[in-house]
């Protein structure tokens, strides 16, 4: 039944929440997990570009946190003794919300598990709606929101 999960995550306490969810889930189904990292502090070529910033000056950050992402990621499957599940990890530039679509849509994942927590945290939010919000209604998939309580 979901034989692909994507789980993203912004490596605080909230989304460790979805992880586990996801995880109860892929034993459950022999599911692969995808966990994605989105980094909107990340600039692409264009945004580079426009402010005239050097892809060379910003090549070493973006490798840093590429890196401790990724490191992170790993250590909290290896933390929730999840080692006999197939993980992929995907780090990846711009806003979330279109991120995690874009992902879920290219992979053709069968589920989706995400946190909230429930209120904006920017009164952009309250404007736009929060990233959950977006990916509820704008995803291809089925979507499980874990509350964070």
């Amino acid at each position: 039944m979901f034989n692909h999960i994507l789980c993203p995550t912004d490596l605080k306490k909230r989304a460790l929440l979805a992880l586990k969810k996801a995880l109860q889930i892929a034993h459950q189904f022999d599911s692969k997990i995808t966990l994605l990292n989105v980094h909107d502090e990340l600039m692409n070529k264009k945004e580079r570009e426009m402010l005239r910033v050097s892809f060379d000056k910003l090549k070493d950050k973006y490798r840093d946190i590429a890196v401790s992402s990724k490191a992170e990621m790993k250590a909290t499957i290896v933390q929730l003794h999840a080692e006999d599940i197939e993980v992929e990890y995907l780090l990846r530039e711009g806003k979330p919300e279109k991120a995690i679509i874009d992902v879920a849509e290219k992979l053709e994942v069968d589920l989706i598990v995400i946190c909230t927590d429930g209120h904006p945290h920017h009164l952009r939010d309250v404007f736009t709606g929060t990233i959950t919000e977006h990916v509820v209604n704008n995803a291809v998939c089925p979507v499980l929101v874990v509350p964070f309580k």
